[in-house]
């Protein structure tokens, strides 16, 4: 009876391990027209960057300028050929991040790019650059409010 026992405790489901990583890069390129505008908002990586221990394609990455403390959020993507100078230690974006993070193109700069947590990705609609993001967020959460408002007046305690 205590083999039977000693199974069913070690059979337990392991825990699940959630990746966590930090990259830098010390290059940073134009992304290709196509790519480019704000209704894309996408990153280009090396292809060997992207993958399931590695950066995730489309994942919200939080990209930031350690020499004034600037950040955006992308879309990561692999490189699809478009970019044709992408490696190991530089990425593409488009000009609106250029000028966000305070860098220039193909100058040295120290970017750090890791995965988004969920405040900064709204704090990051809440403040973009872009009016119609910025404005249906708003909306979304003053609605959310009202909502939680209608409930707590409807149902008092």
């Amino acid at each position: 009876m205590k083999n039977i026992l000693t199974v069913a405790t070690n059979s337990e489901r392991p825990q699940r391990q959630t990746v966590s990583w930090q990259q830098a890069f010390t290059n940073i390129l134009r992304l290709p027209i196509e790519d480019s505008g704000m209704s894309h908002s996408i990153v280009r990586f090396s292809n060997n960057h992207i993958g399931d221990r590695k950066i995730p394609r489309r994942t919200a990455v939080l990209i930031k300028n350690t020499a004034n403390q600037k950040w955006i959020i992308r879309y990561a993507m692999g490189n699809n050929g478009s970019v044709k100078a992408l490696n190991k230690q530089s990425i593409a974006v488009d000009y609106d991040a250029i000028h966000e993070l305070g860098v220039r193109f193909e100058q040295p700069v120290h970017l750090v790019v890791k995965k988004a947590r969920l405040h900064q990705c709204m704090m990051w609609l809440l403040n973009s650059p872009d009016l119609n993001v910025r404005l249906s967020f708003r909306f979304a959460v003053l609605g959310a409010a009202l909502g939680v408002l209608s409930l707590l007046i409807a149902f008092p305690l």
